[in-house]
């Protein structure tokens, strides 16, 4: 308990000196707070660095009243997600954001918590509560698609298709020579479909689709690879950086 209540003091109160009394809650702030939530949460497993896929901001009354819209809350969700990627961690099921009013509270003061829980896909606006809730899963659900977030690109930076550029979310993307691909490329060492993206646990993993010269990351072959920002993907005499954006 005494641990948590100095990591309140240090994400919240110590930021009102910073800024002053009469500055509003900026969303930075919000952001700082919640990429350290997540990296002082996050625990070692043998499947990686794991973090909690539910959070919950605490607001005051005026705060909430001014930040609660859906636009912020995405915002904070591709925050997560970009962190999650940074801080080369994994999220095991849906990701869940609430942002809650409580009137013990004042103005520019806010409290952030986490927890490792099962949940299901919503986006629920629950007004008797003042409570918003933004959550969502995979493209499970064909006719009740989540928001298309933008976390990372693919950028070509040695070939014949130089400064190429894709930018990547949640989405299954495809890599090669045949037009039906997302990203293409008019290497002729590089296959017709040469290498897919996943997004899985909330990462982008690399998968080799069979493609004849194989599939390269950081310059040693790989079947799969779970990208951080700044690997280098070969494919054939093309190499490709990514990056979170």
């Amino acid at each position: 308990m005494l641990n948590r209540l100095e990591s309140f003091f240090k994400k919240n109160i110590a930021s009102l000196f910073h800024r002053g009394f009469s500055n509003e809650l900026e969303p930075s702030e919000l952001r700082n707070a919640l990429e350290n939530e997540i990296k002082e949460r996050r625990k070692h497993t043998r499947n990686g660095y794991i973090v909690p896929n539910t959070y919950e901001i605490q607001l005051s009354t005026e705060d909430y009243q001014r930040l609660s819209s859906a636009r912020f809350m995405e915002d904070m969700t591709v925050s997560i997600e970009k962190t999650l990627i940074q801080s080369d961690s994994f999220m095991d099921g849906v990701l869940s954001l609430r942002l809650r009013e409580d009137n013990d509270f004042t103005k520019g003061t806010f409290a952030i918590s986490s927890l490792y829980e099962d949940t299901k896909p919503t986006t629920v606006a629950d007004t008797e509560s003042n409570t918003l809730v933004l959550s969502h899963s995979d493209f499970t659900l064909p006719l009740n698609l989540p928001p298309v977030r933008r976390l990372a690109s693919l950028r070509v930076v040695r070939g014949i298709d130089a400064k190429a550029y894709l930018e990547i979310g949640e989405r299954k993307v495809y890599l090669g020579r045949r037009e039906q691909n997302d990203l293409i490329l008019t290497d002729l060492n590089v296959s017709r479909l040469h290498a897919s993206i996943d997004y899985e646990r909330h990462r982008h993993i690399i998968h080799d689709a069979g493609s004849l010269n194989g599939l390269f990351v950081n310059g040693e072959r790989m079947s799969d690879a779970c990208l951080l920002p700044g690997d280098e993907i070969g494919l054939g005499n093309t190499l490709l950086r990514y990056e979170v954006i």
